[in-house]
Protein backbone atom coordinates (compact mmCIF):
# COMPACT_ATOMS: atom_id res chain seq x y z
CA UNK A 1 0.00 0.00 0.00
CA UNK A 2 1.31 3.42 -0.92
CA UNK A 3 1.37 5.77 2.02
CA UNK A 4 -0.14 9.15 1.33
CA UNK A 5 -0.34 11.96 3.81
CA UNK A 6 -3.94 10.99 4.52
CA UNK A 7 -3.16 7.32 5.19
CA UNK A 8 -0.27 8.27 7.44
CA UNK A 9 -2.61 10.50 9.45
CA UNK A 10 -5.21 7.72 9.70
CA UNK A 11 -2.54 5.23 10.79
CA UNK A 12 -1.31 7.70 13.39
CA UNK A 13 -4.86 8.13 14.71
CA UNK A 14 -6.07 4.52 14.62
CA UNK A 15 -2.96 2.36 14.32
CA UNK A 16 -1.92 -0.02 11.56
CA UNK A 17 -5.44 -1.50 11.27
CA UNK A 18 -6.98 1.90 10.57
CA UNK A 19 -9.01 0.69 7.56
CA UNK A 20 -11.29 -1.54 9.66
CA UNK A 21 -11.65 1.10 12.39
CA UNK A 22 -12.64 3.70 9.77
CA UNK A 23 -15.19 1.28 8.22
CA UNK A 24 -16.86 0.77 11.60
CA UNK A 25 -16.83 4.49 12.40
CA UNK A 26 -18.29 5.42 9.01
CA UNK A 27 -20.96 2.73 9.27
CA UNK A 28 -21.77 3.91 12.81
CA UNK A 29 -22.63 7.32 11.45
CA UNK A 30 -25.14 5.73 9.07
CA UNK A 31 -27.10 3.68 11.60
CA UNK A 32 -30.84 3.66 11.19
CA UNK A 33 -33.12 3.95 14.21
CA UNK A 34 -33.85 0.21 13.86
CA UNK A 35 -30.14 -0.67 13.83
CA UNK A 36 -29.53 1.57 16.83
CA UNK A 37 -32.28 -0.30 18.69
CA UNK A 38 -30.76 -3.64 17.69
CA UNK A 39 -27.38 -2.52 19.07
CA UNK A 40 -29.03 -1.34 22.28
CA UNK A 41 -30.77 -4.72 22.57
CA UNK A 42 -27.48 -6.57 21.95
CA UNK A 43 -25.83 -4.52 24.69
CA UNK A 44 -28.73 -5.17 27.06
CA UNK A 45 -28.53 -8.90 26.36
CA UNK A 46 -24.79 -8.91 27.11
CA UNK A 47 -25.41 -7.19 30.42
CA UNK A 48 -28.27 -9.56 31.28
CA UNK A 49 -26.12 -12.58 30.43
CA UNK A 50 -23.31 -11.32 32.66
CA UNK A 51 -25.68 -10.57 35.54
CA UNK A 52 -27.30 -13.98 35.10
CA UNK A 53 -23.91 -15.67 35.11
CA UNK A 54 -23.02 -13.79 38.30
CA UNK A 55 -26.24 -14.73 40.04
CA UNK A 56 -25.77 -18.39 39.01
CA UNK A 57 -22.19 -18.37 40.19
CA UNK A 58 -20.87 -19.24 36.72
CA UNK A 59 -19.53 -15.84 35.67
CA UNK A 60 -17.12 -15.58 38.54
CA UNK A 61 -16.27 -18.10 41.17
CA UNK A 62 -18.74 -17.48 43.97
CA UNK A 63 -21.22 -15.44 41.89
CA UNK A 64 -22.06 -11.96 43.14
CA UNK A 65 -20.01 -12.45 46.29
CA UNK A 66 -17.07 -13.27 44.00
CA UNK A 67 -17.64 -10.04 42.10
CA UNK A 68 -17.70 -8.05 45.32
CA UNK A 69 -14.54 -9.78 46.50
CA UNK A 70 -12.95 -9.04 43.13
CA UNK A 71 -13.81 -5.37 43.46
CA UNK A 72 -11.97 -5.41 46.74
CA UNK A 73 -9.06 -7.08 44.94
CA UNK A 74 -9.72 -10.32 46.77
CA UNK A 75 -9.23 -13.86 45.47
CA UNK A 76 -11.26 -13.28 42.30
CA UNK A 77 -9.50 -10.14 41.13
CA UNK A 78 -7.76 -12.13 38.36
CA UNK A 79 -11.11 -13.33 37.01
CA UNK A 80 -12.44 -9.76 36.96
CA UNK A 81 -9.28 -8.60 35.17
CA UNK A 82 -9.75 -11.34 32.53
CA UNK A 83 -12.84 -9.62 31.07
CA UNK A 84 -12.31 -9.01 27.30
CA UNK A 85 -12.55 -5.23 27.67
CA UNK A 86 -9.86 -5.30 30.37
CA UNK A 87 -7.67 -7.63 28.29
CA UNK A 88 -8.02 -5.26 25.33
CA UNK A 89 -7.10 -2.27 27.49
CA UNK A 90 -4.01 -4.04 28.83
CA UNK A 91 -3.00 -5.14 25.32
CA UNK A 92 -3.45 -1.60 23.99
CA UNK A 93 -1.30 -0.27 26.83
CA UNK A 94 1.41 -2.92 26.35
CA UNK A 95 1.68 -2.23 22.61
CA UNK A 96 1.33 1.56 22.72
CA UNK A 97 -2.17 1.64 21.27
CA UNK A 98 -4.11 3.17 24.16
CA UNK A 99 -4.36 6.52 22.38
CA UNK A 100 -5.53 4.79 19.18
CA UNK A 101 -8.27 2.91 21.07
CA UNK A 102 -9.36 6.06 22.90
CA UNK A 103 -9.52 8.18 19.73
CA UNK A 104 -11.37 5.52 17.74
CA UNK A 105 -13.85 5.02 20.58
CA UNK A 106 -14.44 8.73 21.00
CA UNK A 107 -14.98 9.36 17.29
CA UNK A 108 -17.19 6.27 16.93
CA UNK A 109 -19.25 7.47 19.91
CA UNK A 110 -19.72 10.81 18.21
CA UNK A 111 -20.76 9.05 15.00
CA UNK A 112 -23.41 7.05 16.88
CA UNK A 113 -24.66 10.06 18.79
CA UNK A 114 -28.18 11.09 17.76
CA UNK A 115 -27.02 14.70 17.61
CA UNK A 116 -24.62 13.65 14.88
CA UNK A 117 -27.62 12.47 12.89
CA UNK A 118 -29.29 15.87 13.07
CA UNK A 119 -31.17 15.85 16.38
CA UNK A 120 -31.29 19.30 17.93
CA UNK A 121 -29.31 20.03 21.07
CA UNK A 122 -32.36 20.38 23.30
CA UNK A 123 -33.50 18.17 26.19
CA UNK A 124 -35.10 15.63 23.85
CA UNK A 125 -31.75 15.24 22.08
CA UNK A 126 -30.03 14.67 25.41
CA UNK A 127 -32.60 12.07 26.45
CA UNK A 128 -32.28 10.34 23.07
CA UNK A 129 -28.50 10.20 23.49
CA UNK A 130 -28.95 8.43 26.84
CA UNK A 131 -31.00 5.86 24.95
CA UNK A 132 -28.01 5.19 22.69
CA UNK A 133 -25.58 4.21 25.44
CA UNK A 134 -25.87 0.54 24.52
CA UNK A 135 -25.17 1.28 20.87
CA UNK A 136 -22.17 3.43 21.81
CA UNK A 137 -20.85 0.60 23.99
CA UNK A 138 -21.18 -1.99 21.21
CA UNK A 139 -19.54 0.31 18.66
CA UNK A 140 -16.76 1.15 21.12
CA UNK A 141 -16.00 -2.53 21.64
CA UNK A 142 -15.98 -3.12 17.88
CA UNK A 143 -13.52 -0.31 17.12
CA UNK A 144 -11.34 -1.45 20.01
CA UNK A 145 -11.22 -4.93 18.50
CA UNK A 146 -10.50 -3.44 15.06
CA UNK A 147 -7.65 -1.24 16.31
CA UNK A 148 -6.06 -4.24 18.05
CA UNK A 149 -6.88 -6.90 15.43
CA UNK A 150 -3.27 -7.34 14.33
CA UNK A 151 -2.36 -8.18 17.93
CA UNK A 152 -4.56 -11.28 18.14
CA UNK A 153 -2.42 -13.98 19.73
CA UNK A 154 -0.32 -11.53 21.73
CA UNK A 155 -0.57 -12.43 25.40
CA UNK A 156 -4.16 -12.79 26.58
CA UNK A 157 -5.58 -11.00 23.51
CA UNK A 158 -6.75 -14.17 21.80
CA UNK A 159 -9.08 -14.71 18.85
CA UNK A 160 -11.81 -15.56 21.40
CA UNK A 161 -11.33 -12.17 23.11
CA UNK A 162 -11.39 -10.39 19.73
CA UNK A 163 -14.54 -12.30 18.73
CA UNK A 164 -16.31 -11.51 22.00
CA UNK A 165 -15.61 -7.80 21.57
CA UNK A 166 -16.70 -7.81 17.93
CA UNK A 167 -19.68 -10.20 18.15
CA UNK A 168 -22.46 -7.76 19.19
CA UNK A 169 -21.53 -5.46 16.30
CA UNK A 170 -20.90 -8.06 13.61
CA UNK A 171 -24.02 -10.07 14.45
CA UNK A 172 -26.22 -6.97 14.32
CA UNK A 173 -24.87 -4.70 11.57
CA UNK A 174 -24.22 -5.60 7.96
CA UNK A 175 -21.17 -3.96 6.50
Amino acid sequence: MTHTTETLHLEYLYGPQWQEAVRIIERSGQLTADEREKLNAASKKLIQDKVSALSNGTGLEGGLSGLLAGLGMGANAQTVAAHPVNIAAETAKAFGRSRNVQLAGMIAGQAVSPTAAGTTGDLSGLLESFGSIGAVTVVGQAVTAAVLSDLVGQGEFTKAVYDELMQPWSSTIEM
